[in-house]
């Protein structure tokens, strides 16, 4: 597991160790909470850009839950949908290298993965689906769907 200990907040900038270790899988799990997520998110797409700092998360994200045995908790779509509504923040709100924290003030609504952004663009129907967990899907309400 990472030396870094369960009570330390969460780096603003991700620090270079804090990556690595959730990039080779020793980051306690304990740590890596929605906030870490969203954190990370933010991390790749501030350093790669859209798509590739995406992509890199994802890719980063699914190695880290197979490395802790938390392959089930992966979800396709509620992973997507955080990295482009990350995105539109950094492009469209953000200043250049404007830190995760900074960013998370102004869009609180992104902690509440229950009733904040993704709730407002999901029903929970369609983030229970199976498909939703496995591709990701647009929003049912944009595709004039249930």
């Amino acid at each position: 597991m990472s030396n870094f200990p369960a009570h330390r907040p969460i780096p603003a900038p991700v620090e270079d160790d804090f990556v690595a270790a959730f990039e080779n899988g020793s980051l306690d799990p304990a740590r890596f909470d929605h906030r870490t997520h969203l954190a990370f998110g933010w991390h790749y797409l501030q350093r790669d850009g859209f798509p590739e700092g995406a992509v890199h998360f994802r890719r980063h994200l699914q190695n880290y839950v197979a490395r802790v045995g938390a392959q089930s908790k992966y979800h396709e779509t509620i992973t997507w949908a955080y990295l482009v509504l990350l995105n539109e923040e950094r492009c469209l709100r953000s200043s250049p290298g404007e830190s995760f924290d900074t960013m998370i003030q102004r869009r609180p609504d992104l902690l509440d993965h229950r009733n904040g952004a993704i709730a407002r663009c999901y029903s929970k129907a369609q983030l229970d689906s199976p498909e939703a967990r496995l591709v990701f899907t647009l929003p049912a309400a944009e595709r004039g769907t249930s």
